[in-house]
């Protein structure tokens, strides 16, 4: 019997965990067993025929919101072409809903609610031998007789060192340049009624030895980025300062990221993480609101004021990425409330910002209850909010526009001091100036366009001539110009940035590059190299004005920036860079 485990990812990049677990467990009880990946762009009847071709007798899927669509029609057509051949889902999509997708999908054999590590094998045991009797697998959901049949509650593993580690060869071999997922633990010490979470009690942990020496498989096969699934990584503050720690003295060019509560760190936690290397620690953290009314509401448990502290220590530290998330559509965030909760975390200046949407999910808390707040959400994946009695579709549109944009300008880290100064200088906040940019995005019909990069500072010039009353053209021009050049390594200016012309201006470059104390004291890492080297990898540029400063015209000599495009910031996601003054 040969069994194949599907994965259809978000994107390319993306690897998936589940599959790789349910065939590690399988071990060799379950004869050939073998784990294909692919992702929602890739052509469903590419998908098909890859799975076909295989000439398998049983194929499980993980089911999530974003793939469900795609593998029930996979699995309907699956069925036509091979009309023996066992279908089975799996995963938290499947889990809180399962006896109506069998009853909506004839087509789907069995579903496993819960975690499958046991189930699966125990299923595939009974398929090849019988040893397994269907009535002793937990969590199990089948159709019997015309008859529904369910066994038990989710499954769930208590001792997660029993679950073999998924990290093989095989494995390893196909995630080394994905994004590799990996768990600590799982369940979460809260119950926020958004989170699927929530449906869980309690917090089970792979042991420290376990977890060490998972992570040290992972970092000795060269893998880019460890991407943790944890919901509140930092619950348990022992265990998270010892993995701190471990990837501090341990990664060289791995990356790790972390879903972190903020209010959960305190001054000792902050001590360890100023010694790590840049770039090694990633922290994603949800604020989600801070409306208080609103988190007590989602029985979101969290100190806003600790929250702010520590995130504000965090970014002070200069050595971790910090994004930040906020959440519309909770109950009692109105579109006053939403701004508020904008501009305080906006205005933290994290690394990036992201502006997600509500989402009922099967088995939440807030699904359960949708009535109580007005809910209309869509009635397909990923079951996104469409309004509330806080918020009309209207608004949750506006928010939605205003998301695209933070996206491009602020969290591309293209912009950073050109946001600084306009929304300083001339607006009361940064949504007002969000408000005001999408506007004029819709009066240009921009939203319907595809922008570069290079596009995008064109446009916000023709925002600031549109707005000419408003700003000072030059000083800001100024400022877009030392952003674009600090985030591509290019000569080449976008259309509307001007380079101002000084005579002889590359020879006084190399001068300034022969002169042994200007490398020791500008640019060290290229003593001993000579000019005409380090010339091929950095770039002078002049400004009218002190951008690295306080904007004010230079009066007696010209500054300028050095930018070394063999050296980028793994946090900021700019390029290194030095001002002079010639």
């Amino acid at each position: 019997m040969k069994t194949l485990i599907i994965a259809i990812n978000t994107k390319h990049i993306h690897s998936s965990l589940a599959p790789w677990y349910l065939k590690a467990s399988c071990k060799d009880e379950c004869r050939e067993v073998k784990v294909l990946e692919f992702s929602i762009n890739d052509n469903l009847d590419n998908i098909l025929g890859s799975i076909y071709v295989e000439n398998c007798q049983v194929v499980a899927f993980s089911c999530y919101i974003w793939n469900i669509q795609h593998v029930l029609k996979i699995a309907d057509n699956l069925k036509k072409i091979s009309p023996n051949i066992k279908i089975i889902l799996g995963g938290p999509e499947v889990s809180y809903d399962a006896q109506n997708i069998l009853k909506d999908s004839p087509y789907i054999d069995y579903i496993i609610s819960g975690e499958g590590e046991t189930s699966f094998r125990q299923l595939l045991k009974m398929f090849i031998d019988n040893s397994v009797n269907i009535e002793e697998i937990q969590g199990i959901i089948y159709k019997k007789n015309n008859l529904f049949i369910s066994n038990g509650q989710m499954n769930l593993i208590k001792n997660l060192d029993d679950i073999p580690m998924p990290y093989s060869e095989d494995m390893l071999g196909f995630v080394k340049d994905k994004i590799v997922y990996y768990e600590a633990s799982r369940g979460c010490p809260f119950s926020c009624s958004y989170c699927i979470s929530s449906t869980f009690e309690g917090v089970r942990y792979f042991s420290m030895e376990r977890v060490k020496k998972d992570l040290t498989v992972l970092l000795r096969s060269g893998v880019k980025l460890i991407k943790f699934v944890d919901r509140t990584f930092n619950c348990n503050k022992k265990r998270a300062v010892e993995i701190f720690e471990f990837a501090i003295n341990n990664s060289k060019n791995t990356c790790f990221h972390f879903e972190v509560a903020a209010d959960l760190f305190d001054d000792e936690i902050i001590e360890v993480l100023s010694k790590s290397p840049k770039g090694i620690i990633q922290f994603e953290i949800g604020i989600q609101s801070t409306n208080r009314a609103t988190l007590e509401a989602v029985r979101r448990r969290t100190d806003i004021d600790r929250v702010f502290y520590y995130v504000k220590k965090l970014l002070d530290l200069k050595n971790i990425h910090i994004h930040l998330d906020l959440i519309a559509g909770l109950p009692f965030e109105d579109l006053d409330s939403f701004k508020n909760s904008f501009n305080q975390v906006y205005q933290l200046r994290p690394h990036k910002l992201q502006l997600g949407f509500l989402k009922m999910l099967k088995g939440s808390g807030l699904r359960k209850e949708f009535n109580k707040y007005n809910y209309l959400f869509r009635d397909y994946p990923p079951y996104e909010v469409l309004e509330n009695k806080f918020l009309s579709f209207n608004e949750m549109v506006k928010i939605k526009e205003i998301e695209h944009l933070v996206d491009k300008y602020f969290n591309s880290s293209r912009f950073c001091k050109t946001l600084d100064y306009i929304v300083k200088n001339f607006y009361s906040d940064a949504f007002e100036f969000y408000e005001i940019l999408s506007s004029f995005y819709k009066k240009k019909d921009l939203y319907s366009r595809p922008l570069s990069s290079r596009d995008l500072y064109t446009v916000m010039l023709d925002f600031i001539d549109e707005m000419s009353d408003c700003f000072n053209r030059e000083i800001i021009i100024e400022i877009m110009k030392f952003d674009f050049i600090v985030s591509h390594n290019t000569n080449n200016l976008p259309v509307g940035l001007k380079r101002i012309q000084i005579s002889e201006f590359k020879e006084k470059c190399f001068e300034f590059l022969k002169s042994t104390d200007n490398i020791k004291k500008y640019l060290p890492e290229y003593i001993g190299v000579p000019a005409k080297s380090i010339y091929k990898n950095v770039h002078f540029e002049p400004f009218g004005i002190d951008v690295d400063g306080n904007s004010e015209k230079c009066t007696h000599h010209q500054m300028v920036i050095i930018i070394d495009y063999k050296n980028l910031d793994s946090v900021s996601g700019r390029y290194s860079y030095k001002k002079i003054f010639l």
